[in-house]
Formats: C-alpha cells, sequence, structure tokens
C-alpha cells in the first residue's frame, strides 16, 4: 500500500569508499525551523538531517566497504566493480514500496557531470589519478537499481562532484539561515559561495549567481598555483604525473594528505640522513670492542634502520591510507601545517579575487586539524594586504571568520548531504515541472502526477475519437440527403 511519502537515494563516492543512504522527506515548509544549535544540522541519533527548510528522515546508512569490526580499518582491495555492486544492492533491499522518487550522486572527479555528453555523463574521467576508476561508469547501474531508468524518470537523478553538490547543500541551508536570521553579519542576500574540501585530494565547488557552476567541465580548483613558503624543498607528490603543473606548488600538491604525507615521508629521511651524517663526521671512538659502537648506538641505528625501511616499503607513496594515518599524531606546532595553511590560504584569496564568493566553506578530513582555520585566515589576511579593505565584510582580519567557515555537516558528512540536496533538488524541479506547486504535491503523494497524466491522456484520446467519429457521421448523412433529394428532382 502507497504510504504517500517521498523517498531519496543518495550517493556519496569516494575513490576508497562509497556512503549510500536512503531518507524520506519528512517535511518541507519555509515556515519550519531547521537552524540548529552550535551549527549541527542533525538530531542527536543523527536520523534527522536539515537542509535550509527541508527535513530528511535517514532511515538506511552504510559504507562499502566497511571498516574491519577489530582492526577499524577500511579493507583497500576492493574493486570499483565490487564496490558498486554492493551500492546497488544495497539500494535494491531498501526499495520502498513506491520506489524511490530521486537520486542524487556526489562523486570525487575529474568526473562527467554534463548530461548531453552520453558518453561521459556518470563517469570517472581518464585524468583521474586513480588509475583503477577511470573510465567506470558509476550512475548508470546504481540509477538502474533504483528504478529510475528511462523517460520521464530521467529528470528525477542528478550527478555531480563531491564538491559541488556540498556548495549546493551548504549555499541552501546557509541562504535559509540569513532569511531566518535578523543578526546576519551581511544585508547582502546571498547568491554566492565556494566549498572546499581538503582530504587525498584538494576539490572546489561554485555556487554563483545562485547556480552551481558547469562550464567546459566542472570546477577545479585544487590545482592552481601557490606562492609556496620560503625555503621549501618539497619535491612534489606522487600523484602529479598526471596533474596540472606536474603537481608542483599546487594546492594539491601541497595541502592533501597524500602531498602532506609524502613532505613528512621526506622530511623524515632528511632527519635520518642528517643524523647518519653527523654520527660519522663525530668519529668512532670508544665503545666495546673498539669499533666505535656502543649497546645504545647500535639500538638507535638499528631502529633508525626500521624506519626507513618502513618508508621505503611504502615507496615514499602517500597512496597509502595506513601511512596517512601518522598525519593524525603530529603536533599542531609540526611545520607540515604551516605548508597546508598556506596552500589553502592561497587558494581563498584566489577565490575571493576571482569569484567574489560571501562565503568560503571549508571541509575535507585535513580540516578536522582545528588549529588550521585560525591559520588560514591569518594567512589570507596576510596576502590580501589590505588590497579589500573597502569591502565590509573583508575590512578586519577577524571578519574573516564569517567569511571562511567551516562545514554545517561535518559530522554527517558533506559530500552525502550533497548528494541528498541533489536527489532533493531534481525531485522538487520535476515537481515544478509538473505544475508549480500542485505538481510538487503530488509528487509527494506517491507520484500520482504519472497517473493523473496517463488519465487526462486517455481522456484526450477519447474525445479526439468521438469527435471523429461524429464528422464521419455527419459527413455520411449530408451525402445520403444530396443523394435522395437528386433522386426526387
Amino acid at each position: 500500500m502507497a504510504d504517500n511519502k517521498a523517498y531519496l537515494a543518495a550517493v556519496e563516492g569516494g575513490g576508497t569508499t562509497f556512503v549510500v543512504s536512503v531518507a524520506c522527506v519528512s517535511s518541507s515548509s519555509s515556515s519550519s525551523s531547521s537552524v540548529a544549535k552550535n551549527n549541527n544540522n542533525n538530531d542527536e541519533n543523527n536520523n534527522i538531517l536539515s537542509i535550509g527548510c527541508t527535513k530528511l528522515h535517514l532511515l538506511h546508512t552504510a559504507t562499502i566497504p566497511k571498516r574491519d569490526d577489530v582492526t577499524g580499518e577500511i579493507p583497500n582491495n576492493y574493486t570499483p566493480e565490487e564496490i558498486i555492486s554492493e551500492a546497488c544492492s544495497f539500494f535494491r533491499t531498501h526499495l520502498p514500496p513506491d520506489g524511490y522518487s530521486a537520486l542524487g550522486i556526489a562523486s570525487f572527479g575529474p568526473a562527467g557531470v554534463d548530461p548531453k555528453s552520453k558518453d561521459q555523463y556518470g563517469k570517472i574521467l581518464s585524468g583521474s589519478p586513480k588509475k583503477q576508476w577511470r573510465g567506470v561508469d558509476i550512475l548508470s547501474p546504481i540509477q538502474e537499481a533504483c528504478g529510475l531508468m528511462g523517460g520521464e524518470l530521467e529528470k528525477r537523478v542528478a550527478f555531480d562532484t563531491d564538491v559541488n553538490a556540498p556548495a549546493l547543500a551548504e549555499f541552501q541551508h546557509r541562504s535559509y539561515q540569513q532569511e531566518q536570521s535578523s543578526n546576519t553579519s551581511s544585508s547582502k542576500p546571498l547568491t554566492s559561495l565556494s566549498y572546499i574540501t581538503i582530504g587525498t585530494g584538494v576539490g572546489v565547488g561554485l555556487v554563483l549567481n545562485s547556480q552551481p557552476l558547469h562550464g567546459l567541465l566542472h570546477p577545479e580548483g585544487g590545482h592552481i598555483c601557490i606562492q609556496p613558503l620560503p625555503d621549501d624543498k618539497f619535491t612534489g607528490y606522487s600523484w602529479g604525473a598526471k596533474s596540472p603543473y606536474k603537481g608542483m606548488g599546487t594546492v594539491e600538491g601541497v595541502a592533501s594528505s597524500v602531498a602532506l604525507t609524502e613532505r613528512w615521508i621526506q622530511m623524515e629521511q632528511e632527519r635520518e640522513m642528517a643524523k647518519k651524517l653527523y654520527a660519522k663526521g663525530s668519529g668512532g671512538s670508544g665503545g666495546s670492542g673498539g669499533n666505535g659502537s656502543s649497546p645504545s648506538r647500535k639500538r638507535d641505528e638499528e631502529q633508525e634502520q626500521s624506519s626507513k625501511i618502513s618508508i621505503n616499503d611504502n615507496n615514499n607513496n602517500g597512496d597509502n591510507a595506513q601511512t596517512r594515518e601518522i598525519l593524525s599524531t603530529l603536533p599542531n606546532s609540526h611545520p607540515i601545517w604551516l605548508h597546508a595553511s598556506n596552500a589553502i590560504a592561497n587558494l581563498c584569496v584566489s577565490l575571493l579575487l576571482l569569484t567574489s564568493c560571501q562565503k568560503i566553506v571549508l571541509g575535507g578530513g585535513i580540516m578536522k586539524r582545528d588549529i588550521l582555520y585560525s591559520m588560514v585566515r591569518s594567512r589570507v589576511w596576510t596576502l590580501l594586504n589590505g588590497y579589500l579593505d573597502s569591502v565590509e565584510e573583508l575590512s578586519d582580519e577577524r571578519k574573516l571568520e564569517d567569511v571562511i567557515v567551516g562545514s554545517s555537516w561535518e559530522e554527517v558528512g558533506s559530500g552525502l548531504v550533497g548528494a541528498f540536496a541533489l536527489a532533493l533538488d531534481a525531485y522538487e524541479k520535476d515537481g515544478e515541472e509538473e505544475g508549480g506547486e500542485e505538481g510538487r504535491t503530488s509528487l509527494l503523494d506517491s507520484d500520482a502526477s504519472g497517473k493523473k497524466k496517463t488519465a487526462s491522456e486517455s481522456e484526450e484520446q477519447r474525445l479526439f475519437t468521438s469527435g471523429v467519429l461524429v464528422g464521419i457521421g455527419l459527413s455520411f448523412g449530408c451525402a445520403l440527403m444530396m443523394s435522395l433529394l437528386g433522386r426526387g428532382s
């Protein structure tokens, strides 16, 4: 039996894991408040998610592949085909009685985001540094599993990057917050926003003039060049082989977790080499056996050798998820964070100068290092050098706290929220095409619009057929009358 509710399917597609989820639209009203305290836009048990004025009831969520129950590690031996297959099984298992109302997929890139480009839409493009994902079709199998293939159903599907989608969600939510709040720091309505995620890579999503930005492809701001810190000796990250500028001196080439891990490896190797040269230069006098090697020094050398082997085993490469875990153990005072904050600040300055965006939202795993927010703002203020002081929002360093902000849904996952925002947007747009608010209501009523449309078409066909038959009858009658009158004369 139909329950007269709309169900949305969402996918946050990462190169390592997918997060899949099903939600029910529990309310969508401009009068309902979705602005929660402390910027936490989901309830205590994470079952209610608010995006602007819309509340979603999260029903089922899973991570593919899931973390190991014992070690907590994510298996790294899953193929793209296996991940997508499990995602399809998830949506078939949780298929609502009347099917899904819409599907949103927020994927890592570069990806085909133009629906008119049938050979690329929904696929990972050949420029991806993740070789096993190149050319993989993410959209089609999941779309089929959700029963949203063909005809009018295609309008209920949206595919975008995992930065453009969160940018859309953040824009919708913060616009609603601004409308509801009388304490906003700006009197200008929000029309532009940038979302930056800093994780294994660096991605940039843009909303300009209240619309997500698409052009030749989608924004790839993580690959712009930056002004590095003085005496930066980092030789570049391993993903640079297929990246613009070969990854040298770019935001991603400095601030991504892959680059930061490889910088740490390089720094450790330099430190080990310096210690080795120092030990060699200090001579070898004293010690048992007359060989200049004390037991304590021997233990130190063994530990250093073990560390060196560990580094070399990873081929000086930050592509290994377990190796990247080292970043979480580094103190806030580690010089790595100076390089990261400088690169992110360079990107923020470029966005402010190029797009004049009103909000810059920072997210991703690297930004869980909270100290980076103040470091980035401070560096932005220095780099701007007073050039935009005439702009009220940029007239004081402290005001940058309202311009460069954290994600609204970092605990839930901005990519997943972005995927729901895509689904919700597609769902509502299709409802508007069905006849404005009336059409939107019909979608909420178990998508009854399709049935109404079919009934209307059947009625039109019946009337047309009746009209044709009546016309034929009148013509025949007139001809018969003329024939009889002719005989009578």
